[in-house]
């Protein structure tokens, strides 16, 4: 039957039409029926004449098995009504007019409610106690009936000059629901009367009666004396573990046994007899029995030979199935489900079985696809995104989050949040009591690795992790140490470059009014040192107004590049001829150190022209007075190198990444800012836009060295 239901649910689950259904449940079933006929007819053949002349027997053994089950049935429906009754004083004492009329000690409505409620349940006793024990409503059956209950439950009592005799009790505290105050007792009771063995004899099919001191005080037996020692056969025989006697009471005959009933404390306080009426069933039991146990043995015999041989043929292809949901069990979704072509039940569950496998295997594949793409997704956005658990420590590191802080990701997971986030001011604590809530944004000012300090946007969530019970947090962090130093040094830009402008121009005011006033009486030499600073101002104001353009167009994304073929010794030129004048003020001198012979490039002349300028400025500028400046051009493979080596401060490791952004600049020895920032950003961009790299290193005996490289690619060597 379970192998019809399962086959017939994965054809219906697999769509086929429902009188392919029917053929395939009557396949196995048909084989099923056949089986059990032959062993039937077999059994009939073989038993059926010694079973029909044996029926007596065959009745009293069911009669044996009967009275045992009845006591069985006693004994579970004696304890039931232990159950019972105690549930319902329990249920009684929880009850809150109850417990509303023991608070205001009104006996007359007590015994009024006990006496109500007691027709209800059908109780043959209902009293109650306070908590001294005294009586306070509800009427007993006898003086013997036990006053105050020692013991809270239900059990078991013998009542001394009663008819019966012996009752069922059941006690329980009263208590106060809301302050918990004991407020009394309840005792409820069932006697064990004729009433209660006729109620017995009804619900176990079997007669019944309480053994009371070898008296019978309560049965269900029409017939029965009052004595039971002289009514019991020794010759009693035993049918399983319960022993079974032979009750004669006057011309009837009965099986009977005797069930002990204990007390609380497992003393017997009472017998319970289980009768049944066995008239006629005992005169044949040897030759029965013997001929029982032939026939039975016959049958049992052929019928397991033939039952062993066809499950074994039935049950080949489900081992093979079993084989089959083991390895896909264990993961082997590749190897194909055999599906043997009968019975059809069995190959409908496997046709059934390979369609769940391949289906399994297409959606692990698809889920697999999923996960890779997400953790691609996640990987290549430019925010680093971290996850943490309740504990602390790091469960996710994306590659964004690497490239902001500088650790990698093998070296973050499991660590502690605090100790791979450290705030760079010290005194706002750690960086765990910061995280903003959930959906929130807050800017945190943090050390990378290196020692460098960055400035995060971090925003909080809190997703759920798949099979898992707690909850993991997820922190989005986006590197804005850039945008806020633009945003600083735009506004400082906006503060100073007014003053950048009013430098030069106060000085071509101040010679050009002295020139106006003084020309007729300056001599020559005064002329031209006049002259001189004019043409400083003037190529200051040029570079300060080039380099402001070129920052404009490269915001603006209007920046480009003219290229022609340019030999690089007019451009050395033109760059030396506009800077001499500052180097002569400076009294620095320039040296230059260059292969015999300099290339032709492809190349933008002007722009080129404007970054020596630059870099030449900012080596004039931060180099001390009298010092000698380095322009070398190398040739490094298929590039041109071009370094300007001065004798400065020097350029610290940390600051190097952030020395060609917009508006940085560095201060000077004697604590002198020059310029907006502006030129080396300018610098970096015409470079790159060749096609080139840039950078500065730190020169031995002190200074910088700041490089760039140009390819060659389009001129001529």
């Amino acid at each position: 039957m379970l192998l019809r239901l399962i086959a017939a649910r994965q054809a219906k689950e697999a769509g086929m039409p429902q009188h392919i259904i029917q053929v395939a449940m009557r396949s196995l079933s048909t084989r099923l029926i056949a089986a059990f006929a032959i062993a039937i007819v077999a059994t009939s053949v073989v038993a059926g004449v010694p079973a029909y002349q044996l029926v007596h027997i065959q009745l009293e053994q069911q009669a044996l098995a009967r009275v045992a089950d009845g006591g069985r049935v006693t004994q579970t429906l004696l304890k039931g009504e232990q159950v019972r009754l105690a549930n319902l004083v329990e249920l009684t004492t929880q009850r809150p007019t109850l417990q509303r009329l023991l608070q205001e000690s009104d006996t007359d409505a007590l015994s009024r409610y006990l006496r109500a409620f007691q027709a209800d349940t059908e109780l043959e006793m209902l009293v109650v106690h306070d908590t001294s024990g005294q009586l306070l409503a509800g009427d007993t059956p006898s003086p013997f009936w036990p006053g105050p209950p020692v013991t809270i439950g239900s059990d078991f009592h013998s009542l001394p000059g009663t008819d019966p005799g012996l009752a069922l009790l059941a006690s329980q505290p009263v208590y106060d629901n809301q302050a918990g105050e004991l407020l009394g007792y309840v005792t409820a009771g069932i006697l064990l009367d004729d009433d209660f063995t006729r109620r017995l004899a009804a619900e176990t099919g079997v007669n019944q009666s309480i053994v009371l001191d070898g008296v019978r005080t309560a049965t269900s037996l029409a017939d029965a004396s009052s004595a039971v020692e002289s009514d019991i056969v020794r010759r009693s025989s035993e049918s399983g573990q319960t022993e079974v006697l032979e009750l004669r009471l006057g011309s009837a005959r009965y099986y009977a046994t005797l069930l002990p009933i204990r007390d609380a404390n497992d003393e017997v306080v009472a017998l319970s007899e289980v009768a049944l009426s066995v008239d006629g069933l005992v005169s044949a039991e040897r030759r029965a029995l013997i001929t029982l146990i032939l026939s039975t043995i016959l049958v049992a015999s052929t019928t397991s030979v033939l039952g062993a041989l066809y499950a074994r043929q039935l049950t080949a292809p489900l081992r093979k199935l079993t084989a089959a949901a083991s390895r896909i069990s264990h993961g082997d979704l590749i190897t194909p489900v055999p599906t043997p072509k009968e019975p059809t039940e069995i190959a409908t569950l496997a046709a059934a079985l390979e369609e769940s496998r391949v289906n399994t295997r297409r959606t692990l594949d698809e889920l697999s696809q999923a996960k890779v793409w997400s953790e691609t997704l996640i990987q290549s956005i430019v925010e680093g995104v971290v996850t943490f658990n309740s504990q602390g420590l790091i469960t996710f590191f994306s590659q964004g989050a690497e490239r902001i802080t500088g650790w990698s990701s093998e070296k973050a997971l499991g660590r502690p949040l605090d100790h791979v986030f450290h705030l760079a001011d010290c005194d706002q604590g750690q960086f765990s009591q910061h995280i903003p809530p959930c959906r929130g944004k807050r800017q945190m000012r943090v050390l990378t690795r290196s020692g460098r300090p960055a400035t995060l946007a971090v925003t909080g969530a809190h997703p759920i992790r798949p099979n898992s019970d707690g909850v993991q947090t997820a922190l989005v962090l986006r590197d804005i140490t850039e945008e806020e130093a633009s945003q600083h040094l735009r506004s400082y830009f906006l503060a100073n470059v007014s003053h950048e402008f009013r430098t030069p121009l106060s000085a071509i005011n101040a010679s050009v009014e002295l020139l106006l006033e003084e020309a007729a009486h300056l001599p020559l030499s005064e002329m031209g040192e006049l002259l001189n600073s004019i043409h400083l101002s003037v190529v200051s104001l040029q570079t300060l107004i080039d380099n402001l353009l070129e920052s404009t167009s490269i915001e603006a994304g209007r920046f480009n590049i003219r290229r022609c073929l340019t030999g690089l010794e007019e451009i050395i030129d033109e760059a030396t001829r506009v800077m001499q004048p500052l180097l002569n003020r400076r009294r620095q001198h320039l040296s230059i150190a260059r292969p015999a012979r300099l290339p032709v490039i492809y190349a933008d002349p002007t722009r080129l022209t404007q970054v020596l300028v630059n870099l030449l400025s900012n080596a004039s500028k931060y180099s001390p007075m009298g010092e000698e400046i380095d322009l070398i051009l190398e040739l490094v493979g298929d590039d041109l190198r071009v370094a300007i080596a001065d004798r400065g401060p020097g350029i610290p490791s940390v600051e190097r990444d952030t020395l060609f952004r917009r508006f940085v600049r560095l201060d000077t020895n004697d604590g002198t800012q020059y310029g907006i920032g502006l030129g080396l950003s300018v610098v970096k961009t015409i470079v790159q836009e060749h096609g080139g790299r840039v950078g500065v290193d730190e020169r031995p005996g002190g200074g910088s060295v700041f490089w760039a490289t140009l390819p060659l690619t389009g001129g001529d060597r």
